[in-house]
């Protein structure tokens, strides 16, 4: 459903008045904010840093002028920088994709992925001894690629911790005509049925997500649950700062009414503007594979997850480890980083938190390490 109170900026000549706007207003704030900074009573948590305050200012004020006019990232499955890292995955067989992922009106299409930090080679011996992980990055469904300068970070911070290699997934954004749920998860299949297809065991493969990739990849795993056989389990899955309620991000006043907005890094505006390009008109936005936070389920694979103590969406995550610990056999450990806002994983490097970034990315393998499906 369109928003009304946006449709003149999301469109020219609207959208090219508003960015002069931005342009202009952060222009003469920069000055006020640079000293307001220097006071750590006015930072927005007094144990951040200056750099810390500034960055996270900038970064939030970037992405909600972003999303006033709607200007959601273009994909291509051309190779870029990435070069012969770059790869288009084929859709496997359509009879692959069962229940929520067989949809009338949206089917699998190719979808690209950037491998980090190399190509992933044929093995003479096989990938039995390799580890790959398969990440889905953040955006609120209507950002991001998954390529180089948008995630490059997150794949950097795992390489680093791990010897393995990273598949970076492109998934359909919802800004597309054909984007919609469950386009990304059609992707995500296709690209589990990818690395399965190279040789790579499921026990060697690690499913991570990070805010909407979070939701998609605790979708992914749902669906393993609830069509028998269809796919293996994978070996752990890293569940980082997950969006889990899209119900209620369609409702800007709640949003803007939880405390931690104050000292998040991301405009709550950008959730709803996700949450209403993502969910279709057809579905009930409280449907468990859109808003799992009240929807656990039976989970062979373990799961980490982690929040951002600072986050709007700390509470969120609180709740979906609790409910998933209660469901019998389940193997979940909740990770709170203390004095963090959202999704430092994807935009530590932007905001000045590589240090509790990369401390993460330690966490999340030392969690791999102890408690790896067999």
């Amino acid at each position: 459903m369109a928003n009304p109170k946006q449709s003149l900026v999301t469109r020219q000549p609207g959208k090219a008045l508003w960015v002069l706007y931005a342009l202009a207003s952060t222009t003469l704030r920069l000055p006020l904010w640079l000293i307001y900074y220097i006071f750590k009573a006015n930072r927005q948590h007094p144990r951040w840093t200056y750099t810390q305050a500034i960055k996270t200012y900038f970064v939030k004020n970037f992405v909600y002028h972003i999303t006033v006019i709607e200007s959601s990232s273009r994909l291509s499955l051309k190779p870029g920088i990435e070069k012969e890292r770059f790869v288009v995955i084929q859709p496997a067989k359509e009879e692959l994709y069962k229940g929520v992922a067989n949809s009338p009106v949206i089917h699998p299409e190719p979808v690209g992925g950037t491998w980090f930090p190399s190509l992933l080679e044929a093995q003479t011996d096989g990938f039995a001894n390799i580890d790959v992980v398969l990440h889905l990055h953040g955006g609120a469904f209507v950002l991001g690629d998954g390529r180089i300068d948008y995630s490059g970070f997150q794949a950097s911070l795992l390489t680093k911790n791990l010897n393995a290699k990273v598949l970076s997934l492109q998934y359909r954004l919802a800004s597309d005509s054909c984007g919609k749920f469950p386009a990304a998860l059609q992707d995500t299949i296709s690209a589990y049925l990818y690395l399965l297809g190279l040789g790579v065991p499921a026990r060697n493969i690690i499913l991570s997500g990070d805010s909407a990739g979070a939701n998609l990849a605790l979708a992914l795993l749902r669906y393993i649950a609830d069509n028998e056989n269809a796919l293996p389990w994978p070996a752990t899955a890293w569940i980082w700062c997950p969006w889990v309620d899209l119900a209620t991000s369609l409702e800007l006043d709640k949003l803007k009414s939880i405390p931690n907005v104050v000292t998040d890094n991301i405009p709550m505006e950008l959730l709803t503007w996700g949450a209403r390009a993502y969910i279709p008109e057809s579905m009930d936005p409280s449907n468990p594979y859109l808003s799992p936070i009240n929807h656990p389920f039976a989970c062979n694979t373990p799961m980490w997850i982690s929040v951002g103590t600072l986050e709007a969406l700390y509470d969120d995550g609180v709740k979906l480890a609790t409910n998933m610990k209660g469901v019998e056999g389940n193997r979940v450990e909740l990770w709170q980083e203390e004095a963090t806002a959202h999704d430092i994983f994807l935009m530590g490097k932007l905001t000045g938190f590589e240090e509790q970034a990369d401390k993460l990315a330690m966490r999340a393998v030392d969690f791999l390490k102890e408690n790896r499906l067999k």
